[in-house]
């Protein structure tokens, strides 16, 4: 029960609360208290408790209020699909440089999703910067959801999907190299050319047919998906105050009437049995409740903690972290950790990110500084944007200008990162 309600996010959590109160007798809504305007209730703030055993170089105190103490910081209306795109890119560890470029590749745009009535020309002529630096953009944008967002072509955006859907190569290799004829239904031509079985190329159609022509168009459920903060932050007189986001959320109460009814000393064996039984189910989801209440504070509080040079702008990307830590801060299982963060959103100031978003690795430097993997994927991303397009630099040259950034990389990780940021090697970046 309580790993169950652990992992739902603020609109599951209120589904399921009235799924159980429609199927347990013994547990209901509790009505609001109604409002005492003259003498209006104290804001419910505390530090977290165990404050004064935070490290020395995390400097701001966290405090927690309910979700009513915050009618200054309402809650935003549910983004449109492009907002989506736009809310993926300041959450995908972009720096403020390459978000500009996705913002105005985003708004670029066309209503299916593609990126055809303006070549990427001329938003980097917009914005004064490489084409190359945009092209790397592009590739980041296309990496969001939904997969085949951003293509310039059809042909693009099928093999941006299949990319994602890991299909098999030579279902990949039809549309990058016979799409003319695919489309010509030439499979008799594409079969012999490719030394393909008929089984081959009706498996490959049939693959084909699945994808969506229309990445924005095409994804209404992505589009109905509401993303509502379950935390939200806001910052006053220097201070972080952790708030919940309740609002909507049904409180629970045990039913007093089926509780007069057990006080009833005439009560048949049977129904006494069966309302006991609901009251012990309804005692332990209430707790449940609690639990997952309390240690969704707890840990939001200690990210808050943590990140807090992020969230007050000190630094571009979250410092490294990962939940081993939090999970020692709140006394929670790393487990609980990664049920709770995962789907849970935080509202700051700067915008909404997942809870999960402030997870990353640690990456070594020789020079004793913090640096996370978001830190060396910037800064690898800079070294190849600013590099001689005529005479690119390899895996090795990349790692050797690394350490002298002071991390402490091997060349295969320099490719690993590479290739994750979608960046091709040195022989496909060396143009003329």
């Amino acid at each position: 029960m309580v790993a169950r309600l652990a992992q739902l996010s603020q609109t599951d959590i209120e589904k399921a609360i009235l799924e159980e109160i429609e199927k347990n007798p013994l547990l209901e809504m509790e009505e609001p208290a109604s409002e005492d305007l003259s003498a209006p209730e104290p804001p419910q703030e505390a530090p977290l408790p165990g404050d004064e055993e935070w490290e020395e170089d995390i400097p701001v105190p966290v405090h927690f209020s309910s979700g009513m103490d915050i009618p200054d910081l309402p809650i935003p209306d549910e983004p449109d699909f492009f907002d989506r795109l736009l809310m993926q890119v300041r959450q995908s560890g972009m720096d403020d440089d390459e978000i500009l470029i996705a913002e105005e590749i985003i708004g670029s745009l066309d209503e299916n999703g593609f990126l055809s009535g303006i070549p990427l020309m001329n938003i980097a002529y917009k914005l004064s910067v490489p084409l190359d630096k945009a092209e790397q953009v592009l590739r980041k944008v296309q990496r969001l959801g939904p997969s085949g967002i951003a293509a310039r072509s059809l042909q693009e955006c099928m093999l941006l999907q299949l990319h994602a859907l890991h299909e098999e190569p030579f279902v990949m290799d039809i549309v990058e190299r016979e799409f003319e004829a695919f489309m010509a239904g030439d499979d008799t031509g594409i079969a012999a050319r490719n030394h393909l079985s008929q089984e081959d190329m009706r498996y490959a159609r049939d693959r084909i047919a699945k994808l969506n022509p229309k990445p924005a168009g095409g994804h209404a459920d992505f589009m109905k998906r509401s993303i509502i903060p379950d935390v939200i932050l806001r910052e006053k007189n220097g201070l972080y105050f952790v708030a919940l986001n309740d609002t909507g959320t049904p409180a629970v109460r045990l039913s007093e009437t089926y509780l007069a009814m057990l006080e009833n000393s005439g009560l048949d064996r049977q129904t006494r049995s069966y309302l006991n039984g609901n009251r012990q189910a309804a005692l332990w989801f209430m707790q449940a409740l609690e639990h997952r209440k309390q240690s969704l504070i707890a840990i939001a509080q200690s990210i808050v903690h943590r990140q807090y040079d992020f969230l007050s702008g000190k630094r571009d990307h979250p410092v490294p972290m990962i939940m081993k830590t939090i999970a020692e801060d709140t006394d929670l299982d790393i487990s609980t950790v990664s049920r709770i963060v995962n789907g849970k959103y935080l509202q700051t100031p700067a915008g909404v990110y997942e809870l999960k978003y402030f997870f990353s690795e640690k990456a070594e430097r020789s020079d004793g500084l913090r640096s996370s993997t978001r830190d060396l994927e910037r800064d690898l991303g800079r070294l190849i944007g600013a590099e001689d397009a005529s005479d690119p630099l390899n895996d090795e040259q990349l790692r050797e200008a690394l350490t002298d950034m002071g991390y402490r990389v091997a060349r295969r990780t320099v490719a690993k990162y590479r290739e994750k940021l979608g960046i091709p090697g040195s022989h496909a970046r060396r143009k003329p």
